[in-house]
Order: structure tokens, then sequence, then C-alpha cells
């Protein structure tokens, strides 16, 4: 059986979904499900106060954000277009001089720049806005790739794909799915960026931002003792 929980806002979900994994045999769980009921809430006071760095561990919370949606938005009358190759420009330069660690790229980069894909992220947003009323819609961006990840046991790229569901009240709700999912370096800036990436699609799309379903398939910490003190903030 998963394990769930279920927050207000990306902060609250955190927090009770990591006392599970702290809780856990060796601080790790299959399958667990976290539900976060207002994703897209966002204080810029959380980046410091539950940056892990603050523990004395080695993920900024601002980066990890950053690696899959970038919170600053687009700027006052910037196409999307724009956007896109301002912040995968600005990533991939980031990369080039290791301020971000992440040889296979970023998730950002592959909702938006795919291999030979086109903006995964762009037609979901086309969808949304031109498709008219099609309530239980499931709208998939795949972020992993047989063509350029190998197997592995662990690392990244761990976030899979994200799925946006419409519902027949125009309300859009996100789920997404990690293969391994870090709660001391990772998770928080993961909720807090997909809560961004839905704020995005809602906006542009002209829809209402509803819920974030997280599916953790593997959910873990190796610091604990550094976990305890971070979410006790």
């Amino acid at each position: 059986m998963p394990e769930l929980a279920s927050g207000m806002d990306v902060v609250d979900a955190w927090k009770k979904a990591s006392k599970l994994v702290l809780k856990a045999p060796e601080h790790r769980i299959r399958n667990l499900i976290v539900e976060i009921e207002s994703p897209t809430e966002f204080e810029r006071s959380w980046l410091k106060k539950f940056d892990p760095k603050g523990v004395g561990s080695t993920d900024r919370l601002s980066v990890v954000v950053k690696v899959l949606f970038p919170f600053t938005g687009k700027k006052q009358n910037e196409t999307r277009e724009d956007f896109y190759e301002r912040w995968n420009t600005t990533l991939e330069l980031n990369r080039k001089r290791k301020n971000l660690r992440a040889p296979w790229g970023t998730y950002f980069g592959r909702l938006t720049n795919f291999g030979s894909e086109k903006n995964q992220l762009e037609n979901m947003i086309h969808a949304l806005s031109n498709w008219g009323m099609k309530p239980e819609a499931a709208l998939v961006a795949h972020t992993s790739a047989p063509t350029l990840d190998t197997i592995k046991p662990i690392g990244s790229p761990c976030l899979q794909y994200v799925e946006i569901l419409w519902g027949r009240d125009n309300v859009i709700d996100l789920v997404a799915v990690y293969r391994n999912h870090d709660f001391l370096k990772k998770a928080l800036g993961n909720y807090i960026g997909l809560g961004q990436l839905l704020e995005f699609i809602s906006s542009e799309s002209n829809k209402t931002p509803g819920r974030i379903v997280c599916h953790s398939v593997r959910a873990y910490c190796d610091e604990p003792g550094k976990l305890r003190t971070l979410i006790a903030k």
C-alpha cells in the first residue's frame, strides 16, 4: 500500500511527507503519494528559511526550483517564445559554469526543448487554449526518454513526466512522477517548481490552477538529522 500525505501549501505538504519518510525503516518509502491543495502559493522567504544549505547540505533550494521552472516568470510584454529562449540560455550558461550540477540539462529545458521534439509546454498551453471545453482531458509532457537517458539505479533525471488534468470547471490539476525523490535536498524545491509551472500553464491558458499530486516511487533521506532540523523551522 502507498503512503499518503496531504498539505495546504507546498511547505505544509513537504513537512508532512518528510515526517513519514523519517518514520519509515531506513528512511525510505516505496510509493509516497503527496497531494498539495494550494500549490501555487509561494513566499520568497521560504528560499532562505528552508534552504538545505542552511543545515549543511549540498543543494540550494532556489537552484532546485529553477531547474524545474524559473519562478521569476515572464517579463512585461515578453512573448512565451522569448521567455523560453531567455531562460534556456540562462540555465545552459549556468550549467556550463557548473552553477547547476546537471549534465543531463534541466527539467525546464526538457519541457520546452526535448531533443528533436516540439516544445511540450507550449503544446499543453495551445491545447488548453484552443480545444474548446475538453473536460477530463489528460495532457502529458515527458522529461525522460530512452534515447537520451541510460538505465541507472539512482541519479537524475528523476522526474519522469508531468500530466495536466483538465476538469469540468476549467480547473487544471498537475500530476508528477519521480522515480527517486530526496526529501532533504530536492522535494520542497520540486514542489515549488511544480507549483510555479502549474501557475504559468493556468495563466497562459486562462484556466484556474488546482491541486498537485506527486508520486514519489522511491522517497528517501540519507541525512535524517538534517531533515529533522530543516522541517522544524
